[in-house]
This record gives structure tokens, sequence and C-alpha cells, in this order.
């Protein structure tokens, strides 16, 4: 297996994982919220409240795995440009970020 197609196959499972997180976050939130107010603009508040839950869930993360979360899931930079930046080597950084999604899935399972 090329460096390459190692880099696309964790790059893929990364926004698998980041999927699954944000859709499970919305499955729950959906299923806790049965507020319906015609006055209130739901799709803004739900959007609102959803991107509170979810930077709720990543403050409930230990400063630098939010940071590796934030960098390679959210903003898309590759793995080994942010292990760079932190110092580490992309295996830690990999095995940080696997960490930081099974808290994640943990915290909205139990949540």
């Amino acid at each position: 297996m090329t460096e390459q197609s190692l880099e696309e196959k964790i790059r893929q499972q990364l926004k698998r994982s980041a999927w699954k997180l944000q859709y499970e976050a919305k499955k729950k939130y959906r299923m806790e919220i049965q507020f319906t107010n015609e006055k209130w603009d739901i799709g803004h508040t739900e959007e609102v409240d959803s991107q509170m839950f979810v930077e709720e869930l990543l403050n409930s993360l230990p400063e630098r795995e939010r940071f590796i979360i934030k960098q390679v899931v959210i903003e898309g930079r590759s793995e080994r440009e942010v292990a760079k930046r932190l110092e580490l080597s992309p295996s830690r950084l990999h095995a940080c970020k696997v960490q930081a999604l099974q808290r994640l899935r943990n915290k909205l399972i139990l949540a």
C-alpha cells in the first residue's frame, strides 16, 4: 500500500467518523427536542443548538485532542501537517485522533 493511498484511506476514515459523529449528534438532538413554536425560526434555532452541542462536546476533550479534531477532522488539514506542528509522530497523532473520536462517540452514547 502506497503512502498516498494509506493517507487517502485514513482521510476517508476521518470523514466517515466525523460524519457519524455529526449524524449521531443531530439524531440525538432531534430525539430530545420536541419543541415547536411558529414564532421562532426553528431552522436557525436548530442550527445554533447543534453548533452549541458540538462545541460543548469538543470542549469536553483535553486541549490537545480538541486541537487535533478541529484541525484534522473539521478543517481538513493532513495528519502529517498537524503532527509536525505539534511535534508528534504521525502515528502518535493518529492514535490521539482515534482516541478523541472514541471519547466523543462515548459521550454521545451516554448523553
